[in-house]
């Protein structure tokens, strides 16, 4: 029984010990990214505890709780992101030059036909209200209609709420 204890007791507290160094860690990772000004360093706090600080207290609670696979990787962060992460190399990001960007951009656009070298769009003829038609046409196969005297409906046709025998 405690012998029990102390193992739970222990995982505790490694969890504990894990989860506030990486708080930590997170936090001075946030901060330094602001850069080393007095009045942006307050600034960076600031938004810090309005922001960032429930994800990574979320972060911080979950390598707490993992701790047995957190503390190998938090030791090891250094090789692994030199390794896996091929941040070992200097220069293996180049970033090409502005003006060979243009020139690409430029050509991309003057094969596709986009930006300045795009051909002006076709001219539509202007759309009607629907329903209408061009003056003096009708619909194909239609006659014109005789007027009808009131009160009367086209033969064929049924009047809702009536029989065909009531017609």
């Amino acid at each position: 029984m405690v012998l029990c204890l102390g193992v739970v007791a222990g995982y505790l507290l490694g969890g504990l010990l894990t989860a506030r160094a990486v708080f930590r860690r997170e936090r001075e990772r946030f901060l330094r990214a602001g850069g080393a000004r007095a009045g942006a360093a307050a600034r960076r706090v600031g938004t810090f505890e309005r922001q960032e600080r429930q994800q990574t207290e979320a972060f911080a609670l979950c390598a707490g709780a993992l701790w047995p696979v957190a503390l190998p990787v938090l030791a090891l962060h250094g090789l692994v992101g030199a390794v896996a992460l091929d941040r070992g190399r200097p220069g293996a990001a180049v970033r090409p030059e502005p003006s060979a960007v243009a020139a690409r951009i430029e050509e991309l656009e003057r094969d596709l036909r986009l930006g300045p070298h795009a051909e002006p769009a076709p001219r539509l003829p202007a759309p009607r209200p629907s329903g209408s038609r061009p003056s003096g046409s009708r619909p194909s196969g239609s006659r014109p209609s005789a007027p009808r005297p009131s009160g009367s409906r086209p033969a064929g046709r049924a009047v809702p709420g009536t029989s065909l025998s009531d017609a």
